[in-house]
């Protein structure tokens, strides 16, 4: 656990820190960022102690899984970013490009960022350093960099048939002070394509 604390913290800092030095993403810019290597992301706003934890979900844009949950995650940010939680999207995936999948989130109208995850000719930094296998593939980190979970949002391809919400579980047992019950379970959809076109 060690170690996989201390590559969350520095991703977190990849991820959160612009050149102004300040963290955080503001929930209502969403997709305005895609296109832009994430490390240079000019979204941060608000400082991640100040978060509860923060929800890293790995996106596609032509997933059929990925946005049979897109709802489900558009509830969890709207209810959880209100209880202090930040949400941020990444697109990773090699066989779309940065436009098609900038279309996508943008016309989705999401309460929180989606950003691409490096540049088309290479492996996508944050999905391998995240060890993101799929689309959606959710990490919910401490402020401190700790794994509270990862895994799939729920337990089906197709959000409407889940029966297990691993996701919002997990977000549950974090705004009342626990840790989760589960820390970890099965991702369900489409492979991330990491090889660079």
């Amino acid at each position: 656990m060690r170690t996989q604390t201390f590559r969350f913290s520095s991703l977190l800092v990849l991820l959160f820190t612009s050149t102004s030095g300040m963290a955080g993403i503001p929930p209502s810019l969403s997709g305005a960022d895609i296109g832009q290597k994430s490390e240079e992301s000019s979204l941060v706003k608000k400082d991640l102690k100040d978060a509860k934890a923060t929800v890293v979900v790995f996106l596609s844009a032509k997933c059929p899984c990925s946005a049979s949950h897109e709802s489900s995650l558009r509830s969890l940010a709207t209810e959880y970013g209100a209880k202090g939680f930040q949400f941020i999207g990444i697109h990773s995936n090699r066989d779309e490009t940065a436009e098609f999948a900038k279309a996508h989130f943008q016309s989705l109208h999401l309460p929180f960022p989606v950003i691409e995850d490096g540049q088309a000719n290479e492996t996508p930094p944050l999905a391998t350093a995240y060890g993101a296998l799929k689309t959606p593939h959710a990490f919910v980190v401490s402020p401190s960099g700790e794994i509270l979970y990862s895994g799939g949002v729920d337990d089906s391809k197709d959000a409407t048939r889940a029966t297990k919400l691993f996701l919002k579980d997990a977000l549950i047992a974090v705004a009342t002070g626990k840790k989760p019950e589960v820390t970890e379970s099965r991702t369900l959809g489409c492979v991330i394509q990491r090889t660079p076109r």
